[in-house]
C-alpha cells in the first residue's frame, strides 16, 4: 500500500523547453505552461491559428518529428500495455501531433478514417508503413456530427485491436489530447485495479430522443446471443428489452471486456439500430451494454448501483469544461470551453487522463505547445508521480476491490 501515497508535485528538476515560431514572433511555451502572466497576455494577442501546410510523410521525416526518439523503459511501462481506438477526420497534421503527445511503442494505435477525407485516409496508410503499431482499419466511415458511425467505427477498431497484445483500451474521439504521461497513466489504472471507466448521465428524457423506440430493442430481436448461449433458449430472458443508459463516448476498459464484447456476444444488429440520424445516440452505445445486468459483460456495472460507483465527478477517461464561468479563454463551441494558451497552466492539476479539446482554428499554438510538453514529459522530463491514493479511493476503485475479493453481498446493496 506504500507505494498508493505518492502525491502530486512538480518535479523542480523538470526542464520543459520549446519555442514555436512563426513569421515574425516566438512564443516560448516553457513560459506559458509554467505560468508568466506576461508571456500568456502575449500568446493571446498573437494566437497562431493552423495554416495549410505540405507534411512530408516519408518515415525519416516522420522520424524526425519526434517518432524516432521515443522511450517508455519504466517497469511499469514493460509490464503493460494500453490500446486506443480513434475516429479520426479532416486534418493528418493534427492527427499526428495528437499521435506524438501519447506514442509509446509499448501501445497500439487504431484509426478508423472518415470516408469524406481521402487524402488523410492516404496518409494514415503511410503512417501505419512507418510505424509498427499503429494499425487503420480497412473500411472507412461517414462520420457525422451527431454521432453516426461512431460506435461502428470504434467497434472495427476493437476487432482489429483483439490480434494484439495489450491491457487496456481507451476509446477516444478525434479531438480528444492526453494530458497524462503514458506512465501515469499505467500507474492510475493500476491503483484503480484497472476498472471500466465511463462517464453516466441521469436524462432519461434525452434517451428517449436518441433511440428509435418505432425499432423492436428486445435480445431476441437484436439477435445478440450466440448459438451455443444458454440465455438464447430462455424464453423469459430473450423476449425483454435492453434498457438504455446515457453518458459520454470516450471510455476505458480492459481486455477481457472487449474480447466478450467482440466475440461472446453479437452486437451487429443493436450497433446497426442504434446508428441513426437522431443526435447524441453514440453516448448510448456502451453505457447500455455495460450496465446490462442479463449480458454480464465482465467488468460490467450494477444497474441499480451506476451512480454509487460511478458518479460523473469522478470520470476520467475526459476533462470537459462547461460553459462559460469557468472557461478561461471565453472560447465557447456547443456549450464546451475550448482550450488556448490561458488553459495550459491548469491542465496539469487535473486528474483525468484526456482533455477536450484545443481546436486548430482557434488555437493551434497552444495546441502545439501542449504536444511537445506531453512528447518531452514521455520521453525526456523526470516522472511526476500522480496522487495515487486519490485514484485509489475513487467509488470505481472500491467497486472493483470489492468484486475481486468476491464482497458481493456488499455490491448487492451498493456498498462502498
Amino acid at each position: 500500500m506504500k507505494n498508493l501515497l505518492n502525491t502530486y508535485k512538480e518535479d523542480k528538476k523538470n526542464n520543459f523547453k520549446y519555442l514555436l515560431k512563426y513569421k515574425n514572433f516566438n512564443i516560448d511555451c516553457s513560459k506559458l505552461i509554467y505560468n508568466n502572466s506576461e508571456w500568456i497576455n502575449y500568446a493571446k494577442q498573437n494566437r497562431l491559428l493552423y495554416y495549410n501546410s505540405t507534411i512530408n510523410t516519408k518515415c525519416s521525416e516522420i522520424y524526425k518529428r519526434g517518432f524516432g526518439t521515443v522511450n517508455g523503459t519504466s517497469n511499469i511501462e514493460k509490464k503493460y500495455s494500453l490500446a486506443y481506438a480513434r475516429n479520426i477526420y479532416n486534418n493528418y497534421e493534427i492527427v499526428e501531433l495528437l499521435l506524438l503527445a501519447q506514442y509509446s511503442k509499448n501501445n497500439h494505435y487504431c484509426y478508423a478514417v472518415d470516408s469524406k477525407y481521402p487524402d488523410l485516409y492516404k496518409k494514415m496508410i503511410q503512417l501505419e508503413k512507418c510505424l509498427p503499431n499503429v494499425y487503420v482499419t480497412k473500411k472507412q466511415f461517414d462520420f457525422q456530427s451527431n454521432g453516426k458511425f461512431t460506435s461502428i467505427g470504434h467497434y472495427e477498431c476493437m476487432k482489429l485491436l483483439l490480434k494484439k497484445k495489450w491491457d487496456y483500451m481507451f476509446l477516444l474521439q478525434m479531438d480528444d489530447i492526453v494530458i497524462k504521461t503514458n506512465r501515469q497513466i499505467l500507474e492510475i489504472l493500476e491503483a484503480i485495479n484497472f476498472s471500466l471507466d465511463m462517464a453516466f448521465t441521469n436524462e432519461k428524457l434525452a434517451i428517449k430522443k436518441r433511440v428509435n423506440f418505432t425499432l423492436t430493442w428486445t435480445y431476441k430481436d437484436l439477435n445478440i446471443f450466440l448459438k451455443d448461449d444458454i440465455r438464447r433458449n430462455n424464453h423469459e430472458i430473450i423476449n425483454k428489452s435492453i434498457i438504455f443508459y446515457k453518458g459520454l463516448v470516450p471510455s476505458g476498459m480492459k481486455r477481457e471486456t472487449i474480447n466478450y464484447i467482440v466475440n461472446k456476444i453479437n452486437i451487429t444488429t443493436y450497433l446497426n439500430q442504434l446508428n441513426s440520424d437522431l443526435y447524441g445516440h453514440d453516448e448510448l452505445t456502451w453505457q447500455t451494454l455495460l450496465t446490462d445486468d442479463i449480458l454480464n459483460i465482465p467488468k460490467n456495472i450494477p444497474k441499480k448501483c451506476v451512480f454509487i460507483y460511478y458518479p460523473r465527478s469522478t470520470y476520467l477517461s475526459r476533462k470537459v469544461i462547461w460553459g462559460k464561468s469557468k472557461c478561461s479563454t471565453n472560447m465557447i463551441y456547443h456549450t464546451i470551453c475550448t482550450w488556448g494558451v490561458e488553459s495550459l497552466k491548469n491542465i496539469n492539476k487535473y486528474t483525468e487522463i484526456h482533455g477536450y479539446r484545443f481546436k486548430d482554428s482557434q488555437d493551434y499554438g497552444a495546441l502545439k505547445c501542449w504536444v511537445n510538453y506531453m512528447y518531452q514529459r514521455n520521453n525526456f522530463l523526470n516522472h511526476e508521480n500522480p496522487n495515487l491514493w486519490y485514484y485509489y479511493n475513487l467509488p470505481q476503485s472500491v467497486f472493483e476491490r470489492k468484486r475481486q475479493s468476491n464482497d458481493y453481498e456488499s455490491i448487492n446493496l451498493c456498498k462502498l
